[in-house]
């Protein structure tokens, strides 16, 4: 896995901004992490830790890719800068929890 940097702002809502409805609770992580869906948006899911949210994930285009925020932020490749997508949203959480361990974002 490359090391992972943030892209520059989208200018999407944050999940925290939408109106989704009730977030579900689906499974707390080993790490501390709980995840959230949204019944009535299944393109947006989420991680929050102690009750507060650290980041989420959401379909990035029509092809299905998914990408990873942090803060509004996209995951991206400190290499170049490139956010980098995910095919599924299993994909996509495994990435934003590996940006939130190498201390990226408010985890």
């Amino acid at each position: 896995m490359p090391a992972l940097a943030l892209g520059p702002t989208t200018g999407g809502l944050p999940h925290t901004d939408r109106d989704l409805g009730e977030a579900r609770r689906d499974y707390a992580l080993g790490d501390g992490l709980v995840h959230l869906t949204w019944p009535a948006e299944p393109a947006v899911q989420a991680l929050e830790r102690r009750g507060h949210p650290v980041g989420w994930i959401e379909v990035y285009d029509d092809l299905g890719n998914w990408t990873a925020l942090l803060g509004g932020r996209p995951v991206a490749d400190a290499t170049d800068g490139v956010p980098l997508l995910s095919a599924n949203p299993a994909d996509a959480l495994t990435l934003l929890r590996l940006a939130l361990d190498q201390g990226l974002g408010n985890g």
